[in-house]
């Protein structure tokens, strides 16, 4: 049984409870106006009344089933879709594990509405986060819990093979909506047969998450250590940037706190500059010399030189009591 049939159903029953809503409403009043038309003529003219009004019904009756309800059913309201399918529905985002003999790698799927039926497309991504291939199903055949499909891969070119595969999948079978899948695929050209189970995202925040690149490596992070019951490479950590606004600032505020204040930088002192000019003799008067002031370099260097004015401090005298200086 197809679950999918239910919207044919519940189509022809809405479609048929318009159409005798109509004919209730204004069957028996038009018919009368007509006779009272044609002065109680039942003849031609009334039976062409009648065929026309029964052909509009049937017109109204394909608009109805044909296009108005598969447009309404087209939209993602969950909670119609939901209702109609009951425990046989499926439709949301799902991972998938793909399990080769040298080969191991993760899907995401995505089971979207399309009128009466579901759009079955999706990627596939190595333990680097490349992607390898990517899924959308050509033909599909629903028999719950079974599904079988041929689907293409865009990524190929044919020369490896891989351009168009098969796949077979058993849903649970539980008193609620499946959650989890189990099967397997394999290419055309391939005798090589890859095992595959999926389980359905029902966090919303993961499912955003996936949108983007940092949201969707923590994802996968996650699932494959729960699916092949270890972690993905060492080299993948940290591959992407912080996830939100608010962590980056967080993450700036804590860079901020750990990083050494830098101390004020001091302006560098100006150069010493020899005020006294060396060309310039001392003034003298009849006399005198003025002895110029001495450094203590000019102790070092200049004591040798015959020119040179020494200062000589003699003993105190002791009968005047005074220092004389010469």
């Amino acid at each position: 049984m197809n679950p999918y049939s239910r919207f044919n159903k519940v189509s022809n029953l809405l479609a048929a409870g318009v159409i005798v809503s109509i004919v209730l409403a204004f069957g028996l009043p038009g018919f009368e106006r007509i006779s009272n038309l044609a002065n109680g003529d039942t003849g031609p003219t009334l039976m062409a009344t009648i065929g026309a009004g029964i052909a509009l019904l049937v017109v109204g009756w394909l608009a109805l089933t044909g296009t108005v309800f598969p447009i309404l059913f087209r939209f993602r309201i969950t909670s119609l879709r939901r209702l109609i399918l009951g425990k046989y529905y499926i439709e949301g985002t799902w991972l998938q594990a793909e399990r080769g003999a040298e080969e191991r790698r993760m899907s995401v799927i995505d089971i979207q509405p399309d009128g009466y039926r579901f759009i079955f497309s999706g990627y596939a991504l190595n333990e680097e986060l490349e992607i390898e291939a990517n899924t959308l199903i050509e033909f599909s055949r629903f028999e719950w819990p079974f599904m079988v499909y041929k689907y293409r891969n865009s990524l190929s070119d044919g020369s490896d093979g891989k351009r168009e595969g098969v796949g077979e999948i058993q849903l649970e079978m539980n008193q609620a909506s499946a959650r989890r899948y189990n099967g397997f695929l394999q290419y055309v050209r391939s005798a090589e047969r890859l095992k595959i189970e999926g389980a359905k995202l029902t966090s919303q925040s993961e499912v955003r998450s996936l949108r983007r690149l940092d949201g969707r490596q923590r994802v996968f992070e996650k699932y494959w250590k729960l699916f092949f019951h270890r972690a993905m490479r060492p080299s993948m950590v940290h591959t992407y940037p912080v996830r939100d606004e608010a962590h980056r600032r967080a993450v700036s505020q804590r860079e901020q706190v750990a990083a050494p204040t830098p101390e004020p930088r001091q302006a560098a002192p100006a150069p010493m500059r020899e005020r006294r000019n060396p060309n310039r003799r001392p003034a003298t008067s009849e006399g005198q010399t003025v002895v110029p002031r001495r450094r203590a370099t000019d102790w070092s260097s200049s004591d040798t030189r015959e020119d040179s004015v020494r200062i000589r401090v003699p003993a105190p005298d002791s009968k005047t009591g005074t220092d004389d200086l010469y």
